[in-house]
């Protein structure tokens, strides 16, 4: 995590880097310190919530255009910012694990299901080389993508990695009257190298009926979904 640059090995066949946090990094390229003051926890504004250095985001653009992604795995007890690092993860198309205070000893709970989270992570499926084209019914826009990939275009993400536990959010708002149709329709086409090196795509399409009744809105909407889409708008 130090050099700010990838091994040449990475360039022509992309890959992904798993990192083990147990520290805050504080030596070389990208080297962090305590942002913490105990003095301000009762103050209005959390500049610790947001990053402190744009070098892991740099450093994620640069993987992302070699189809690498980062995964990090944050062990530690103390302090990480992962309010900065998770952007090697987040532009990258990768992921973050979050298991602080493992310890055998101390803390099995927790070193249990850090190995659970790892063997998950090691045996899983995996796609390389991903973009994810979205559309929807004319008369809708989308505006805001949630989620690990950096955007290409309106409507493409470049994901250098993909899994099955990897989940995504858009934000779409009406432009026109949707009075003509009665279904609302969006599609998305995922384009991706298999692990045994096969180039596939998967097309996922989905209509929801059109109504004026904002209770039928209510009703029919996934609670879990947009609680948890609400928690990582920030």
């Amino acid at each position: 995590m130090s050099n700010s640059r990838l091994p040449s090995r990475q360039y022509p066949v992309g890959g992904r880097i798993t990192a083990v946090l147990a520290s805050l990094p504080s030596h070389g390229p990208g080297a962090l310190t305590a942002r913490e003051d105990p003095n301000n926890r009762a103050g209005q504004s959390s500049p610790h919530l947001g990053p402190a250095t744009d070098f892991y985001k740099k450093l994620a653009l640069e993987c992302s255009s070699q189809q690498v992604a980062v995964d990090l795995f944050s062990v530690a007890a103390a302090y990480t910012d992962l309010a900065t690092l998770s952007g090697v993860s987040q532009f990258s198309g990768g992921s973050v694990h979050y298991y602080p205070g493992v310890h055998t000893q101390l803390n099995p709970a927790q070193t249990e299901a850090f190995e659970r989270g790892l063997r998950r992570y090691l045996t899983r499926k995996i796609g390389f080389e991903a973009v994810m084209r979205i559309r929807c019914t004319r008369g809708l826009a989308m505006h805001t993508f949630h989620g690990n990939f950096f955007v290409r275009s309106t409507d493409l993400l470049s994901l250098p990695n993909v899994s099955p536990d990897a989940g995504f959010g858009i934000q779409v708002s009406v432009e026109e009257a949707l009075s003509d149709t009665h279904t609302a329709c969006f599609q998305a086409a995922l384009l991706y190298t298999s692990s045994k090196g096969e180039r596939r795509i998967r097309v996922h399409t989905l209509c929801l009926p059109v109504t004026p009744n904002m209770h039928e809105v209510i009703q029919g909407a996934d609670q879990e979904a947009v609680t948890s889409l609400l928690a990582k708008m920030g």
